[in-house]
Order: structure tokens, then sequence, then C-alpha cells
């Protein structure tokens, strides 16, 4: 959250210098993207984050991890795919002086190289996905040394949920950890604990009030006023869709690269503004489907929890698993977070009126291989008796607001699984 508002105020400072909005040169592109946001735009470096207790040291690691960055699904491709062809619109407007693009903008769009196989549902992690997790991977084996150097099979659970962008998100994790003799087990094809939403018949799918409060949202001068925005910026001369304007919005959060460090073309038909606007109806979508507006999400949240207040309950015990990963839904983390209370806002969120201060805040909670890793540590109390705590972090930064400073005693543990 503090990378968000520093972020948002340098924004503020250069929008306030800068007379005429171009996207090239603005030197502080709005990059939160929502569940499409890479991670590398956002995320910690655990490295700098592990939180070092006196007396204490880390003994397991648990951690849920969200896959690498995808291509879109069928449905999105092929209407990206279709967006991809009012280039030759926007560039027309342009020529007719019917645009407010500036000419580097029309420039990087038209050379924007069509890439064919991300629209060929390839239900896949991309190039970008793979060095995430990779990378990931690495970071954590530079973090906790002492616990990777002894993980074993016997010693460790390495498991995703079922589907090739799962399972290769993992594979590049495990590579990353540097580990050659562990085992990776196969993806439960039933009801999976690591995937509650998606196998379960409490699903949060087909949400009633999630309809309806879309439906407020697309009819909200809030959300009229983008669609106009982008229609005036671009020019082009026949009335925009809510679909056409999707499609736009995904052509510039699946073509971003995070890794490389390159903003995307397609992201500058929108301003800072549209870009917030629209990132709020996707955060409106996720918070009835796994957040606080679904009367499900904690129950399903508590699934993942459970196994890993078991696991430590066992390394307590001298057993249990010194390293549990697992490799999962977008789902899962943000119905994890909501059972745990975390980033809830005093009032619901509505299509009525988007709350720009709001905590439920997709583009930090689930971001392409956003993570989840409790840190048990085995601490001398005064007694010289064995006592434990546990350490939170996300996206490779200490979640503070769990416990004191991200540090939970058992008891606190304990009292937050149950």
């Amino acid at each position: 959250m503090k990378i968000i508002l520093l972020n948002l105020l340098l924004c503020c400072f250069v929008n306030s210098v800068i007379s005429y909005y171009c996207y090239w040169n603005t030197g502080c592109p709005y990059k939160y993207l929502s569940s499409e946001t890479p991670y590398n735009l956002v995320r910690g470096d655990i490295r700098d984050s592990v939180v070092k207790l006196e007396g204490c040291e880390p003994v397991s690691v648990w951690g849920i991890y969200r896959h690498g960055k995808t291509y879109p699904d069928l449905t999105t491709g092929r209407a990206m795919k279709e967006a991809v062809s009012l280039r030759k619109y926007i560039f027309s407007s342009y020529e007719k002086g019917h645009s407010s693009l500036c000419a580097q903008d029309v420039e990087n769009l038209r050379n924007w190289e069509f890439d064919g196989k991300m629209f060929e549902n390839k239900e896949d992690i991309t190039d970008e996905g793979r060095k995430e997790m990779l990378f990931l991977g690495k970071r954590l084996r530079e973090a906790f040394p002492d616990i990777l150097n002894d993980v074993q099979t016997s010693t460790s659970t390495f498991r995703s949920a079922n589907g090739k962008w799962f399972e290769n998100s993992l594979k590049e994790f495990v590579k990353g950890l540097g580990l050659k003799n562990v085992a990776i087990d196969k993806p439960k094809t039933g009801y999976d604990d690591i995937a509650p939403s998606a196998t379960s018949e409490k699903s949060t799918k087909n949400n009633v009030v999630l309809d309806v409060e879309m439906s407020k949202y697309l009819n909200t001068s809030d959300y009229l006023v983008v669609k106009d925005r982008i229609q005036r910026r671009t020019g082009i001369d026949y009335v925009l869709t809510d679909d056409n304007v999707t499609a736009l919005y995904n052509l510039c959060r699946y073509t971003w690269s995070g890794i490389d460090g390159k903003a995307s073309p397609w992201c500058a038909l929108f301003t800072k503004d549209d870009l917030q606007v629209l990132e709020y109806e996707e955060d409106l979508r996720h918070f009835y489907s796994n957040g606080y507006g679904s009367p499900v999400s904690a129950l399903l949240g508590g699934v993942p929890l459970a196994d890993l207040f078991g696991n430590f309950e066992k390394v307590k015990l001298g057993e249990g698993k010194k390293f549990v990963s697992y490799v999962t839904y977008t789902d899962t983390l943000e119905q994890i977070y909501t059972a745990l209370g975390l980033f809830k806002d005093n009032s619901p969120l509505t299509g009525t009126q988007r709350d720009p201060e709001r905590k439920w805040r997709t583009s930090v909670m689930s971001v392409y291989s956003g993570n989840f890793l409790a840190v048990l540590h085995r601490c001398k109390s005064e007694s010289q008796e064995d006592d434990y705590s546990v350490v939170f972090y996300m996206n490779e930064e200490p979640i503070r607001s769990l416990c004191g400073d991200g540090v939970c005693s058992w008891q606190e543990l304990k009292s937050k699984t149950n």
C-alpha cells in the first residue's frame, strides 16, 4: 500500500506540470491493473523484508502462490484480437486531426508487434510468467538458505492446482529454489483444498448481487465519462461498447511487461483517471466473487489456512514439513485474505459510488505470481523452553496489519485460524 501511495503522489506531481497528456513521457504511468498487474510492478523483495526475530530461528515456511502471468482465455483473447483491428481507425482519425493522442503514442501503437499466440487460448503461462516464478524462487532461496539447504522430499510439499499454467508455474518456482532432490506432487483431479471455490459445490460463482452491483457501476457517470473520454481521445467515428472498452483495457494489461519494464502502448488510450475507474470495476467484481461481498468466501479461505496451521502444529511436535508450496487460483488468495479479515473496508464496495481510498485492491492482493507466506520461528523463552511465533508476508513484504508488525504469537495465530 505504501508503494501505491508513493506512486500516486509522484503521478499527481508529474501531471500538475505537464499540461498536455502524453502517455509515452508521463514519467509515471498508472500501473495498477487489478488481477492482471505484472508482479514486478508491485512486489517487494523478501531478501530485504525478512523479519529478524531476536533469539529465534525460522523452522518452516508455508506459502501459497498465484500462477505466473498467463495468456488470456479463449473468450477474452478473441475480444482482444477483434479490438486490435481498431488500430486502423485510430490511425485514420489521427491523420484527419480527430484524435487527441500524441504523435509518439500513435507511433508506438503503430510499431506494436502483433503476437498471434497471445490469442490462441494456450492455457499456459507466458515467458514473463515463467520468469516471475523462477526469480521469486531464487529470492526465497537467498532469504531462507538454512531451511532450503535441508529440504528433501520427506520434508517438503510442492503441489499445484490442476492445469498447465499452474503446473508450469510450480516447476519454474522449484527450479528457482535450486531444489533437485524433491518431488512435485500430482495435482488433484477432484476436490482440492488449495482451490476450494473451483472444486466445491459452495461456489462463489453466479452471484446475483454481483450482477446487480456491476450493472449499477456501468451506468454511473464515473464509468460513462471514461467511455466518452476514450471515444474523444481516439477520435474513432462509431460508439464504443462496454465490450470494446474491456477489450482495449485487456490489451493494455496483457501487453505490459513488468519483467522488461515496458509499458504497453495500448495504455495510451486511457488517462490515469480512466485506469482507476476500470480498476475499480475489477475490484467490485472480485469483492462479490471472492471477498466480503460473498457469504462463503471466508469459509473457503479457511480451508487452506487449516493446512497452514496443521503443518505448523506438526512441526512443533518435531514432525511436519519444512517447506510447503502451493500454486493456485486468484480466488484462493483473495478468500484467504477475507478469512483473515485483511483489506476490509468500513463499508462494503458498491456499484453506486467508487471509493478511491478503499482497502480492497486487487492490484495489490492478487496480482500475477502474488503470494502469501507464513514463516514459523522457534524461539527460546525466559524459561529456556521452546516458544513459537509466525511472521506473515504478502508479495514479499511483511503484513504489518496482521498481529503486531506482522509477527503473531502462536496463540494469536490459533485464534485466527479457528
